[in-house]
Order: structure tokens, then sequence, then C-alpha cells
């Protein structure tokens, strides 16, 4: 017990030290698997109260056939991963803790066949399977909050943190090598199941497009550049497979 003591109390003077340990910050993650699905069933259901699920069998079935099929592609599966349809008209989807998925009707009308939604939907794959949403509310509340929630928090802190993932308000704490990897994630689980894996590539140009005729896309402002992303992905075709 005073070894695990003494590991936390070193893990706290890590998160108050100066600036040079962030990179090893941005990975800090005290939330176990278990407690990360634990706190995803709980936002899971806080989201299905507050928010405005699609139930249409053809729409929700399209999004958890490819969902599925990329899944199949994981090296480890530490989530039951969960596939939802929001009503909202932001071509966006995000992930919240413990592999749940959201996908906005406002996506399913701007990409353009099955590849490009693949492409969607591996990226926010590649954030659950990295447990990114675990590490970006570490990053924003810390530890104490943290520790709090999963035991003793009330509804209330789980309505409030419900609602600021669905609208982003903590997904943009993902790091830069964050997006990065979940791009090569995604790309790595669209190659595995068969879907064109210049899905998330031409989505990504859709976008960039977009952003030069001067529509503001606020969901994007945490991203690295569209064009870097861009980069990235080409490059990943023509250099060896990356891989899980």
């Amino acid at each position: 017990m005073k070894n695990i003591h003494f590991v936390f109390l070193v893990s706290l003077m890590v998160l108050n030290s100066c600036a040079y340990v962030e990179p090893y910050v941005q990975e800090v993650n005290f939330v176990s698997v278990a407690q990360e699905r634990s706190l995803g069933e709980q936002l899971e259901t806080q989201i299905a109260t507050e928010m405005a699920l699609v139930k249409d069998p053809d729409v929700l079935g399209r999004v958890e056939r490819i969902g599925k099929r990329l899944v199949q592609g994981l090296s480890r599966r530490d989530f039951d991963y969960r596939f939802h349809v929001l009503e909202d008209k932001t071509p966006n989807a995000f992930t919240i803790p413990g592999g749940v998925i959201y996908v906005h009707t406002g996506l399913l009308r701007f990409v353009s066949d099955d590849d490009e939604l693949a492409g969607v939907l591996g990226h926010e794959l590649g954030h659950a399977y990295e447990r990114h949403p675990a590490k970006a509310i570490t990053r924003m509340y810390g530890i104490e909050y943290l520790t709090n929630l999963l035991f003793k928090g009330t509804q209330g802190q789980v309505k409030t943190l419900a609602l600021t993932l669905a609208k982003g308000g903590i997904l943009s704490r993902y790091s830069r090598v964050d997006e990065y990897r979940a791009d090569e994630v995604g790309y790595i689980l669209a190659r595995k199941a068969g879907y064109d894996t210049s899905g998330l590539l031409r989505f990504l140009r859709k976008i960039q497009n977009l952003e030069r005729g001067g529509v503001s896309i606020p969901f994007l402002n945490s991203h690295p550049p569209t064009p870097d992303r861009i980069a990235r992905l080409e490059s990943l075709g023509r250099t060896q497979p990356v891989v899980l």
C-alpha cells in the first residue's frame, strides 16, 4: 500500500511540475479500462436522455455495419464498441470514454460514400483504441475530479460531463499527436476491412475546400491544420505499412 501511495504522489508531482514534462503529461491516464467502461456507460445513458438520438434502423444500421466491420481489425478489444447517430447538422463525429462513438446526421449527409464514412469512423475508433477520451478528461479536469466522479459522482456531474463531451468541449483537449495517430489507425482499419483507404483523405479534401471558401468549422479548431493531415495520409500510401 505504501508503494501505491508513493507512485500516486510522484504522479501528482509530475502533473504539477514544469512545462518540460508536457510530452509525458499528454500520455497520463489514471483511469483503468474497467473504470473507463463504467464511465462510458454512465455518459452514454446521460447523452441518450439529453440529446436527440436517431432511431431509424436504416440510418443506424449503416453506421453499425461499417463500424463493426472496422472493429474486426483491432488487435485488442478493450471495449464493447457501440455506435449511435445524433440529430445534428454539423458534419462531425466524436468518441466518449469506453469505446462509444457518435455520428452526426450532418456527417452522413456530407460523406459521398461508405469509404468516406469508414475513414471517419476509423479515425474515431483510433481515438477509442488509444484511449484518447480518458486522457483528454484527465488533462482537463485532473485526477481528483476523475476519482470523485468514478467512485461517488453525482448525476449532475455526469450530466455536465456528458454534455461537455457531446459539444466537443473536452475532445478539444486531444493533442495533435492524438489526432495524427487516430488518422493512422483509421487508415489501418479501413485497409484491413477492405475499404478504400483514400476515404478519409477525400473527406478531408472536401473539408479543406469548405475552409478555403471561408466556411468556419469550429470543431476542427482543435485539430492539426487540414493540409497537414492530408499530407500525412498521402504519405502513408507511399511508405512502409503502419501497424497497430
